[in-house]
């Protein structure tokens, strides 16, 4: 079996036990993927510790800031929110915890330390957040693919940083193809969330002006579907700015540390029936739902991604990637 080389220190990879404060914390950083993060919280469970637990933390941090952005009422608010996160969040990585041991950031703080994790990525996060309160439109495609990059790309890093990469990997080959998959997953979201981000209040639009434009409608237009031809179009630009994302960051499943390979094959194949779906039924995305896979389809995606994360385990091969 080929040896595999970590993106952690291997401190990280050798730790058995941490310290009281650091459990309870990442305690509340499981309860918090559990209950908030649905399917996810299942994939993470193909995860082997202790970045099993690093994830959590970071999914806790990650959903602060979303929640931040969410759910407090008024711009100022939610600017000031923010501001507080990013000072709590730096002072985590001066090893400074925000909080007690009852809180997210005494285990927030072991994960970033022992993870890799870039201040700089979770600046960029929260500036992305900030974008958003100020509801600024996305016009081009260019500020479009940034937007992605902050509120999905950063996420895509701090996974690959957890996770790992496999012995002769270059230390910073897998760093455009994880900003190419977060790209790639937040341009599914922004199709699948279409509906309810237009009819919340405030309003939020994330397809570009530039795709609207080119296809000859409005953002009222596309919501109310009042020209299916020109509708499907927007659609299908979408579709293909995704799969060529996809298709950047494949090589992904060739540069992750074999253990992990499970829960990155898992959460791409959940993200690419996702995509099959709305490409199939490009109109599912001004529906009365969310476009959604079935709890057996999930069910069967994390059983295959179990079984091929433990032949990568088990042959330290290298397994192809999923093909949207």
């Amino acid at each position: 079996m080929p040896r595999v080389e970590q993106s952690i220190p291997e401190r990280a990879a050798r730790t058995t036990s941490l310290p009281g404060p650091v459990r309870r914390s990442l305690e509340v950083c499981r309860e918090v993927t559990r209950t908030r993060a649905g399917s996810f919280y299942l994939a993470l469970r193909l995860t082997p510790e202790p970045r099993r637990s690093a994830m959590y933390a970071l999914y806790a941090w990650s959903r602060l800031a979303d929640d931040i952005a969410d759910e407090t009422p008024g711009e100022a608010a939610i600017l000031k929110g923010l501001e507080r996160l990013a000072r709590d969040t730096k002072a985590a990585f001066n090893n400074v915890p925000a909080g007690d041991d009852s809180t997210l950031w005494p285990g927030v703080c072991w994960a970033f330390r022992d993870f890799g994790i870039k201040p700089q990525w979770c600046e960029d996060l929260i500036e992305g957040m900030r974008r958003e309160a100020a509801g600024v439109a996305l016009t081009s495609m260019t500020q479009f693919d940034d937007y992605c990059y902050r509120v999905a790309g950063t996420v895509g890093l701090m996974c690959m940083s957890v996770w790992g990469v496999r012995h002769g990997v270059r230390p910073d080959a897998w760093i455009e193809p994880a900003k190419a998959r977060g790209r790639a997953l937040q341009t599914i979201n922004v199709l699948r969330d279409f509906a309810p981000d237009f009819d919340r209040s405030p309003r939020r639009v994330y397809v570009p002006t530039e795709i609207l434009s080119k296809c000859g409608l409005v953002a009222d237009g596309l919501r109310e579907w009042r020209d299916d031809v020109r509708c499907r179009a927007v659609v299908a630009e979408l579709v293909a700015h995704a799969r060529k994302n996809l298709e950047a960051s494949a090589v992904l499943a060739e540069m992750v540390d074999p253990a992990c390979f499970g829960v990155l094959d898992g959460m791409t194949r959940v993200y690419e029936g996702l995509l099959r779906r709305i490409e199939a039924n490009p109109r599912a995305i001004v529906g009365s739902a969310p476009v959604r896979l079935s709890s057996a389809a999930k069910s069967l995606i994390a059983c295959g991604a179990y079984l091929r994360g433990w032949h990568a385990r088990l042959l330290g091969s290298k397994p192809k990637a999923s093909r949207a």
